[in-house]
């Protein structure tokens, strides 16, 4: 089924390219972010950021527990609640502001884009386990 909607490969796929579309549309590249994952210090000021760090942190605890039990749906659930809390997140708290006229990006918050680019690195690890491709536009 390739309903973009609810518990499905396509919903995360759709929310993985969102998550990468992100620094793209902000033009950050690779090299900008690494080197603001060494020199930023990270804050979580929001809820909503807190919650979406929490779930990251869980990542190798849901991956113990496969090896423990051999349970792979445990990964699917884990990346669907990954994925609807970034998408909480996301609706929450800006990442990049941009002039409504322009377009231009006015601020970047970059504790937010790396917290956007941890997110997607679980996911792409997390397909990789389930043998799904990650796309980077839908």
């Amino acid at each position: 089924m390739l309903d973009d909607r609810g518990n499905t490969a396509a919903y995360l796929l759709y929310a993985f390219t969102r998550i990468r579309s992100i620094a793209r549309l902000a033009n950050i590249d690779e090299e900008m972010l690494q080197k603001a994952a060494r020199e930023t210090k990270i804050v979580l000021d929001h809820e909503k950021e807190w919650k979406l760090g929490r779930c990251i942190l869980r990542f190798p605890e849901i991956l113990q527990k496969i090896l423990d039990d051999l349970f792979l749906h445990t990964l699917c659930d884990y990346v669907y609640e990954l994925a609807t809390t970034f998408t909480e997140f996301y609706d929450s708290c800006y990442c990049v502001e941009k002039d409504r006229q322009t377009g231009r990006v006015l601020k970047v918050n970059m504790c937010r884009m790396l917290l956007c680019e941890a997110v997607a690195a679980v996911m792409a690890k997390g397909f990789d386990i389930l043998g799904i491709k990650p796309v980077q536009r839908m």
